[in-house]
């Protein structure tokens, strides 16, 4: 294990996981998707405003959503990660674009508006959960954006 900051092998590895999960996320593949994190010790603030604890609780939730006919697609990043890693943990952030799909009464999946996007973050350890030295996701953390139009500060309006 390298105690580096921002080994290019460690951040290299990091990035891997990240495409993978985004890749995942395309049509809700659960299969692509369990294998980036880490089992046990998973947990998930969803952009939907709720928590997932584990792996298996976000199948489930990729279970219901194809359930109900909903579904994700062209998942892209919108801004480079940005990763800091040093040892055994990181974390990256970046911006993610999807198209949310839905049905609307004909039973065909369509467009549910414009393109959502949105800020990620994602917690690493090099730790698999049972203990073996393979870089996982721990935490992923996803939240809208401000309306651009919005003062960020209060002194501002």
């Amino acid at each position: 294990m390298s105690d580096s900051v921002n080994n290019p092998d460690d951040v290299k590895a990091i990035l891997a996981v990240h495409h993978s999960w985004l890749e995942s996320n395309n049509d809700l593949i659960e299969e692509k998707m369990y294998p980036n994190f880490a089992n046990p010790g998973y947990l998930q603030f969803n952009l939907n405003g709720h928590q997932y604890d584990s792996v298996d609780e976000k199948v489930r939730l990729w279970e219901g959503l194809h359930a109900i006919g909903f579904n994700l697609k062209d998942m892209k990043i919108v801004e480079e990660p940005k990763v800091h890693q040093e040892g055994s943990l990181a974390y990256l952030t970046t911006y993610w674009s999807a198209q949310v799909l839905g049905t609307t009464g004909t039973g065909v999946l369509e467009p549910q508006g414009d393109a959502l996007v949105f800020r990620v973050t994602e917690v690493y350890r090099k730790d698999d959960g049972k203990g073996n030295p393979d870089w996982k996701i721990w935490h992923f953390h996803a939240s809208p954006i401000a309306d651009p139009t919005s003062p960020r500060f209060p002194q501002d309006a």
